[in-house]
């Protein structure tokens, strides 16, 4: 995801450069394209902000998951201990 929004934002970028190397674009369009272009960079940084923090999120999500799970571990682990001395008796 992260990849992505960086490479739009290149690509945005690289269009500016090419729209103005080609000579071929009025001054009026070089500043609509800039602002596009910065407009493009600040939704990208945004984006990124949030795909930082939503893997952020996710890693805590994880993290206590595998928490759970090892509690779950140990709890059946005792119930069969218990299940098995009760069967010997």
């Amino acid at each position: 995801m992260q990849k992505t929004i960086v490479k739009f934002a290149k690509y945005s970028a690289l269009a500016v450069v090419v729209g103005l190397a080609s000579g071929c674009a009025s001054t009026e369009s070089v500043k609509m394209a800039e602002e596009k272009a910065a407009e493009a960079s600040t939704s990208a940084s945004q984006a990124l902000k949030a795909a930082n923090e939503a893997s952020r999120k996710a890693d805590a999500a994880m993290s206590a998951a595998r928490a759970a799970q090892e509690c779950c571990d140990q709890t059946k682990e005792g119930i069969n201990r218990s299940y098995k001395k009760s069967m010997n008796k």
